[in-house]
């Protein structure tokens, strides 16, 4: 019998163990000694995925899916909820079988015009595959969260004052004036070579010249071979009948002579791009093996015509349509014979012939380029500096009027708006869109001046529009609500994040997986 017992403690001790291996293996987190598995994971990561469908539709994309995160989403509310009832269970606050019983007989799912009807309940949950047992268990558990959740809420309030800086913020207006400094109109007296030197130097990079290639090239044009395409009446007859729908005139299909040239030219076309390859397939194999690309253009009578490509930048001219050939060329080595490239005109055989390296240029290559380059430099730096000089006057009390009068400036002003990135008169500035919110009549000139499509532009605030006082008694105590639900959120996910970092920092809480591993 002992020998037996043995046995079976053994068993179990090795069977056991391995489970609770298994366990942990197919668990995301334990918290206090309690697991979440990963079929729990799976479970609240697929409700989500439902949830968005069903909202969003045929709108639901791959893209606004992954910018939702559902995964990140399922496995934060698992560890949020684990964390909430843990700490419901810290506090002793426990839901009693009235209230149980209450909640169940309240759920919208299980009732009848307004009434519980117990058939309902238990139809709904089969249907769930879930047991009553099962379920009371996972009501009682959101029961006990939702008393501690309404207990973190409670602290939150939200003052008059509040809700009347909420209000003035969504719906305040201003006017304000604006004088621009235009960089293009700052005279840059003429560099001195040293300058120039000096500038290259500092923005060598810049200016630096990217790896070039040269190539020779063969052009086999379908047009060339088009006219000598024979075009049978047969084909032109097959052409017709398959792309008939291409010959509608008012819904009526045009008879056959009327699109016969029509149908002639775009089988010549085709016949002569299919041709074209053909050749140059054919001279690109004989190339390959005699490695004699000169000596056979010359005995085919073919043109040789020479290209030149930079790294990173776009293709132009005759070959801009060769897609992938400007990154191919420059994984060659110099003399090698590339594949055969096409476009919609034709096909084109190609060597390699040199191959220069980056490098970065001296003044005497490009001087102008510099030039040109170091007064736009200055004029934006000059500008900038009399913009700032003009906000610092401001400031120190000078009349704005006058100050751009002396200055030649035009003073202009957006009229009343409701601040945003886009201001009336000026342009796009997210920048300028937080200086407008602070801005006042006490305050009047911001912190700093702002660059907008080439300008600088310096900004003062000139007045506020008045506030629609029976839109605001009819709105704030909506304003109000809304303030306050978003107060308690902030407040539970605060609380949470706090909550989470000390549970984590006494190893009471253990993240086994991350959710873009699951």
């Amino acid at each position: 019998m002992k020998v037996v017992l043995g046995i079976i403690i053994v068993v179990f001790v090795f069977y056991f163990g391995s489970m609770r291996e298994r366990q942990v293996t197919e668990t995301v987190a334990e918290i206090d000694g309690s697991l979440i598995a990963y079929a729990e994971f799976q479970r609240e990561y697929q409700s989500l995925l439902d949830f968005y469908r069903q909202r969003y539709g045929d709108n639901l994309t791959d893209d606004l899916l992954k910018k939702m995160n559902p995964k990140q989403q399922a496995f934060n509310n698992l560890i949020n909820r684990a964390i909430i009832l843990s700490k419901a269970d810290e506090l002793k606050l426990d839901v009693s079988d009235d209230e149980l019983k209450a909640s169940i007989l309240s759920y919208p799912a299980f009732q009848r015009n307004g009434v519980f009807d117990n058939n309902l309940y238990q139809r709904a949950l089969r249907y769930q595959r879930m047991t009553p047992e099962d379920f009371e268990t996972i009501q009682r558990r959101a029961l006990k969260t939702g008393k501690l959740e309404r207990l973190i809420k409670e602290s939150a309030k939200v003052s008059d004052k509040e809700v009347r800086d909420f209000y003035n913020t969504q719906n305040r207006k201003v006017n304000v004036n604006f004088i621009e400094i235009a960089t293009d109109n700052i005279e840059v007296k003429g560099p001195s070579e040293e300058d120039l030197e000096r500038y290259l130097e500092k923005h060598s990079e810049e200016f630096r010249m990217p790896q070039r290639a040269v190539i020779e090239y063969i052009a086999f044009k379908g047009k060339s071979f088009a006219d000598s395409a024979d075009i049978s009446d047969e084909e032109i007859k097959e052409y017709y009948d398959y792309y008939e729908n291409d010959f509608k005139d008012n819904g009526k299909i045009k008879p056959l002579p009327e699109v016969r040239g029509k149908i002639v030219s775009k089988l010549k076309s085709t016949k002569g791009m299919y041709t074209a390859f053909e050749e140059a397939k054919k001279a690109h194999d004989a190339i390959y093996q005699e490695e004699n690309f000169e000596e056979y253009a010359g005995k085919k009578g073919f043109s040789i015509e020479t290209s030149e490509f930079f790294r990173g930048v776009p293709l132009t001219g005759q070959l801009a349509g060769l897609q992938g050939l400007g990154e191919y060329l420059f994984n060659l080595e110099e003399g090698d014979l590339g594949r055969v490239f096409s476009d919609s005109n034709g096909h084109y055989v190609f060597k390699l012939v040199s191959l220069k390296p980056s490098y970065k240029p001296g003044l005497g290559e490009i001087e102008e380029k510099v030039r040109k380059s170091y007064a736009k430099s200055e004029s934006i730096k000059l500008s900038r500096e009399k913009a700032e000089d003009i906000l610092d006057r401001l400031k120190a009390g000078t009349d704005m009027v006058k100050l751009s009068r002396a200055e030649g400036l035009k003073l202009s002003e957006t009229g009343l708006f409701m601040p945003g990135p886009s201001i009336p008169k000026i342009g796009y500035s997210p920048n300028m869109e937080e200086a407008l919110l602070k801005i006042s009549e006490k305050e009047p000139y911001p912190d700093n001046i702002f660059f907008i499509n080439g300008k600088y532009i310096v900004i003062k605030f000139r007045e506020e529009g008045k506030l629609d006082e029976k839109e605001w008694e009819a709105k704030k105590d909506s304003i109000k609500d809304y303030l306050l639900r978003l107060k308690e959120e902030t407040y539970l996910l605060s609380w949470l994040e706090g909550t989470k970092k000390n549970m984590a920092d006494k190893k009471r809480l253990k993240i086994l997986k991350r959710a873009e591993d699951l």
